[in-house]
């Protein structure tokens, strides 16, 4: 177990909710570890905890992995409940990433506990919110299987495909999987789950509209070279995540994909190499996307080597700071290379 004394304290804020009505929300869209990790916390709640009732939605609209684990699963999502005694938020790093279920959560007048593992998400959230998160956890739905462990819960099969699918993905399909991690991976496939069929089920075919913004992503990138690290940075007007991954495939150290939300509000995705983030030290979710997200009136987070952000700049002016803002934490003037 990561982090026992974090763990009990949620198993002591949990046990408060007995016979309460509960909604658990993920972040905008959902991911597989948000959809995985709620899904094993309803039956947390409803066969240890005694919660009365437990509703799940994902705000915004779900995005393709999750509608395939929402009917793999049999997950039916509910929206806007009113009849509410709490809610619970996973994997969801600051209220803005909530969408319609911002203004309820950042209110102050509903019980609302999060559960994370993003860098610093206890700072996002207003001081009535109790924030349980570790960055020493590779994902939410590993917290929620140490819970489990501490409680001596005994899985199901299902149980442990929604576990080990949620680290799988934010795993980055197992290659940062640590030693704990990879502990677990055995013990939860020697509970009888077939990882590669359940991942022919799930894995989606990529759309052609998102090839074409991961290739227009390629094409209109500017490669910055700050000695032995190549950063990329480009704008495609959606799929602003896959297009940074792609990037990191294709040899960039750091990727950071900018994209238009409306005339005067941008979002960026960014994504590193490992050997960037040990060898620089710098933290995707605090060092960029968190602190300037802030400084340009919106927000940010995410992991050391994967983030997001949106902010009130045009691609110009929010690309101009990020040079400047590796040039100052590299000691390095980069050089400009031709795409």
């Amino acid at each position: 177990m990561r982090d026992e004394i974090l763990i009990s304290l949620l198993d002591r804020e949990l046990n408060q909710l007995s016979r309460h009505k509960v909604f658990i929300l993920t972040h905008s869209g959902g991911d597989p570890d948000s959809i995985c990790s709620a899904y094993f916390l309803r039956k947390l709640l409803k066969e240890i905890y005694n919660v009365g009732n437990v509703w799940i939605d994902v705000p915004g609209s779900p995005t393709a992995h999750v509608k395939a684990l929402i009917e793999y699963f049999g997950i039916g999502l509910t929206q806007n409940v009113e009849d509410v005694d709490a809610y619970i938020v996973v994997d969801a790093g600051s209220p803005e990433q909530l969408d319609e279920y911002f203004e309820v959560i950042s209110r102050g007048d509903k019980y609302v506990i999060v559960i994370d593992h993003h860098s610093d998400t206890v700072n996002r959230y207003s001081p009535n919110v109790k924030v349980y998160s570790s960055e020493r956890y590779q994902s939410v739905t590993e917290v929620i299987y140490d819970l489990a462990e501490y409680l001596g819960y005994r899985l199901e099969l299902r149980d442990a495909e929604a576990i080990l699918i949620g680290l799988y993905y934010d795993t980055v399909r197992f290659s940062i999987a640590d030693l704990d991690t990879s502990s677990k991976i055995c013990r939860l496939i020697s509970k009888g789950v077939i990882l590669n069929s359940i991942l022919a089920k799930l894995e989606q075919t990529v759309d052609t509209s998102e090839r074409i913004a991961r290739l227009k992503g390629a094409s209109r990138m500017k490669i910055y070279r700050f000695r032995d690290w190549l950063v990329v940075i480009t704008n495609v007007g959606k799929f602003q995540s896959s297009v940074a991954r792609s990037l990191i495939n294709l040899g960039a150290h750091l990727a950071i994909a900018i994209g238009e939300v409306d005339k005067s509000r941008v979002a960026a995705s960014m994504r590193a190499s490992q050997d960037f983030i040990e060898q620089t030290k710098i933290n995707l979710g605090i060092d960029l996307a968190g602190r300037i997200g802030v400084k340009f009136g919106g927000y940010g987070g995410g992991h050391a080597s994967a983030a997001h952000l949106e902010c009130n700049a045009s691609i110009e002016e929010l690309a101009e700071y990020l040079v400047d803002e590796l040039k100052n934490r590299l000691g390095i003037n980069p050089e400009v290379l031709e795409a």
